[in-house]
């Protein structure tokens, strides 16, 4: 599901742009799901209550939290670097002031057909380029690393420890956001742990053993589905299917 979001103050152009979306997704095959706020702190009290978004269409001109304080909320305050943020306006002179939000385009009103289809395929192309790697922030500087060589990641308090083949690395993050950006061998076992089933040597009912020795719990809420998923991974593994 490819989760759409759609921030502006006019409510015509709202239900417009959410109607051009869902037809023109539809056209790529791709299962979408919309939700539509009008004004910036309805967006950044969602977005706060752990609403995730694969793209935002997000106004500048809104009356009291503008497009552009909203874009640096999710750049600054919620570490994400990942949402796709296309701005949208009736005027063009934002470009220096877009700059550091690093958004993925700009489109002048009315927004055509067109355009949307050309945003939506680049979002989708890049998102599952991305899924190959993996990229966190540390230090202003932006880094990826391929997902195969992730063993597992844990968290405590708001620092992420990232466990590879090579070594590990810390950086700050939530722990819940970075699963949506991981392919399917990787599983959340525990608020603090998402491992990668690649990495995993040993599996009990509780626990699972890591490659490199780590005994990592699984919390009661995953007990179920983690059995589940690895029933079925064991089970392509064997076929030959993975």
């Amino acid at each position: 599901m490819y989760r759409i979001g759609i921030c502006d103050d006019d409510k015509e152009l709202c239900s417009g742009l959410e109607e051009q979306i869902y037809f023109i997704a539809k056209e790529l095959s791709v299962k979408a799901e919309v939700e539509v706020w009008h004004s910036g702190e309805s967006i950044v009290n969602d977005l706060q209550k752990g609403t995730q978004l694969d793209l935002i269409f997000l106004d500048i001109e809104l009356v009291q939290a503008d497009g552009i304080v909203v874009g640096k909320f999710i750049r600054n305050e919620m570490e994400d670097i990942n949402t796709h943020i296309v701005y949208i306006s009736s005027r063009q002179t934002y470009a220096m002031q877009l700059f550091k939000i690093q958004p993925l385009d700009f489109l002048v009103k009315p927004i055509s057909d067109a355009q949307i289809k050309e945003v939506l395929s680049r979002s989708i192309k890049q998102r599952q380029s991305l899924k190959s790697c993996f990229e966190y922030q540390k230090g202003g500087a932006i880094f990826r690393i391929p997902t195969k060589d992730i063993a597992y990641l844990t968290s405590m308090d708001k620092k992420i420890r990232l466990v590879t083949r090579e070594g590990e690395e810390e950086f700050y993050g939530k722990l819940k956001n970075m699963i949506e950006e991981l392919p399917a061998d990787f599983m959340m076992i525990h608020k603090s742990y998402i491992i990668n089933q690649l990495y995993v040597s040993e599996y009990a009912y509780d626990c699972v053993k890591m490659s490199d020795g780590t005994v990592l719990n699984i919390s009661k809420p995953y007990r179920k589905e983690i059995r589940g998923k690895l029933k079925q991974y064991r089970r392509a593994e064997m076929y030959g299917e993975l």
